[in-house]
């Protein structure tokens, strides 16, 4: 029995595996106090696993995590920063417990079975409540984190274009951001994240999802390429995630082919 699982900002989700198939997938808002989600957690995963014992977890996390599994950068659950989340997922379970950063797992995922299959060079940026992502070379994850601190015009890229960054300057939820024009600025700003993203990785794709992208009032794509041709010469081809919401589950299925 394998468990995929993605332990977001605003949500987690989890579900048990078949080959290449998701089982129901399990979906609670993310509590703030690190005992009571890992509590949380732990129910999900065995209420997945029904009567079976778990034999491997693998997931992603809205944060940092270390080679040991210590989460950190979890700028939508402070409180979870410097916990031994692996330890203790895995202590729970009884299982083997694989965690990545949320962006770069979900990148992993449109690698796979997404928008970013048949490339070489990709890089994922979701911009939901916050902004994350990750570079994804042949398959393996080549780097994880970092793209929510990108700089543009001396702000962090997350607090300018992200789902909470919009709450914060308009008191509105995104979705009922309806100004085209504000809209368009986003997408303004995306590109020039995009442009540093670019200067650090060189990737033939770029993959935009979350729930600023594909949501309803969506950062308008179209308006992000037109942007970012022109700030470069020969901008990579920039395509909208397939996977929705799920993409992290897909990418815990890729991680466990990886390593079984």
């Amino acid at each position: 029995m394998y468990i995929v699982a993605d332990i977001g900002g605003t949500n987690m989700r989890v579900a048990a595996v078949s080959g290449d198939s998701l089982g129901e997938i399990r979906k609670v808002p993310t509590p703030k106090d690190p005992t009571e989600g890992i509590k949380t957690f732990v129910e999900l995963a065995l209420a997945c696993a029904g009567s079976e014992r778990i034999t491997a977890l693998a997931g992603c996390v809205a944060g940092t995590m270390s080679d040991e599994g210590v989460i950190s950068s979890a700028r939508n659950l402070r409180a979870w920063e410097g916990m031994h989340i692996a330890q203790e997922i895995s202590k729970a379970l009884n299982a083997k417990v694989q965690l990545v950063n949320d962006g770069a797992l979900a990148g992993l995922g449109e690698w796979t079975y997404g928008a970013g299959r048949g490339c070489t060079s990709l890089v994922y940026i979701t911009v939901s409540t916050g902004v994350g992502g990750g570079w994804i070379v042949d398959g393996k994850i080549k780097a994880a984190s970092g793209i929510a601190g990108i700089k543009v015009g001396g702000a962090d890229l997350e607090d300018v274009v992200s789902g909470t960054a919009v709450t914060k300057k308009f008191g509105i939820h995104p979705k009922d951001l309806d100004s085209i024009d504000e809209r368009n600025k986003l997408a303004d700003t995306l590109a020039e994240g995009l442009q540093v993203v670019i200067g650090q990785w060189s990737p033939d794709t770029i993959v935009l999802g979350g729930s600023m992208i594909v949501g309803v009032n969506p950062v308008p794509m179209e308006r992000v390429q037109e942007s970012l041709g022109k700030l470069l010469a020969n901008p990579p081809a920039i395509k909208m995630a397939e996977l929705g919401d799920n993409g992290g589950l897909w990418g815990g299925v890729a991680l466990l082919k990886q390593s079984s």
